[in-house]
């Protein structure tokens, strides 16, 4: 059983490309003996189980935003607990939009519930009647116990000059707990809003992005895409995600105790470059840095 209040990293891969050293991401904040899932990216339930936990006992599941690497095994999840008898409420905290998804993958488990095991008058629990759904907007704190999770939204999504408009959010999540703090920064370009949730905590768990190593694999993989569409990406990746300065500064600007880079697209913090992403944070920030591995405990 893991340390009570460690992180585990199950997934530290980033990006819709699959990555065969890091799985998609996914990450454990133990509370206790309880696991607490943040973020279910494709093949988290079998990452819990390589971690020694079990996915019966995640209770909580809590969403930094709706892009598909971050929710691929959500569908798993309920039709797993679904398939094992679960009777234990299982709550989903998310941004606006994980109601809609949630029930959209409730109704597609409406065929395998109502197939059940062939065994006339068997009943499987459907995820409706064990799962609930809890939307969270910038400035909401949620209680659990001794723990207290607040989010703000980051630019993710769009500029924090758009934040406050109409349209879906992309947040990152703090937990407090007695005897430590910890941000996942979840997908984010550079962000106020975030320093400032972040300001005095022990552990950030916070993506890192490197533009020149992603921008080369898109072009190789797709030589027919159009000009602009490359400048698209690139934007997107510019000004939405981080890179090891930015995380570094991020770090700084908050006085965290230690960091840990996860969300590595393919090509990105392979053993031949680990340390040269090492040394550009550490040239920015004194504290404790690491690259992040699959299933490593923080």
């Amino acid at each position: 059983m893991p340390n009570p209040s460690a992180v585990i990293t199950l997934g530290t891969a980033g990006g819709p490309m699959q990555n065969p050293q890091r799985a998609q991401p996914a990450h454990v904040l133990m509370h206790g003996e309880q696991p607490i899932l943040i973020d279910c990216g494709e093949g988290a339930m079998g990452q819990l189980k390589r971690a020694g936990l079990e996915f019966r006992n995640v209770h909580h599941i809590f969403l930094t935003h709706h892009h598909f690497d971050h929710i691929g095994s959500l569908f798993a999840c309920l039709g797993l607990n679904m398939m094992t008898q679960r009777r234990v409420p299982l709550t989903i905290y998310g941004p606006p939009g994980t109601a809609s998804i949630i029930e959209g993958l409730c109704a597609a488990c409406d065929v395998p519930n109502a197939i059940g095991f062939g065994m006339p008058g068997q009943q499987l629990p459907h995820p409706r009647d064990f799962t609930t759904v809890t939307e969270i907007n910038p400035g909401d704190t949620i209680t659990l116990d001794d723990l207290t999770v607040t989010c703000c939204e980051n630019t993710h999504y769009r500029n924090e000059d758009q934040f406050g408009q109409e349209g879906y959010l992309s947040l990152s999540l703090r937990f407090d707990l007695p005897d430590r703090s910890v941000v996942f920064t979840g997908d984010t370009g550079p962000c106020k809003a975030l320093e400032t949730l972040a300001q005095g905590v022990d552990l950030i768990v916070g993506e890192m992005m490197d533009l020149d190593i992603t921008m080369g694999r898109v072009r190789a993989m797709n030589p027919q895409m159009p000009e602009e569409k490359l400048e698209m990406i690139k934007g997107h990746l510019s000004q939405h995600h981080i890179n090891a300065e930015d995380l570094a500064h991020l770090a700084k600007v908050a006085g965290a105790k230690e960091v840990v880079a996860v969300h590595f697209p393919p090509g990105i913090a392979t053993p031949d470059s680990a340390q040269g992403y090492i040394d550009r944070v550490n040239a920015v920030y004194s504290g404790k840095f690491t690259i992040g591995q699959d299933l490593a405990e923080y």
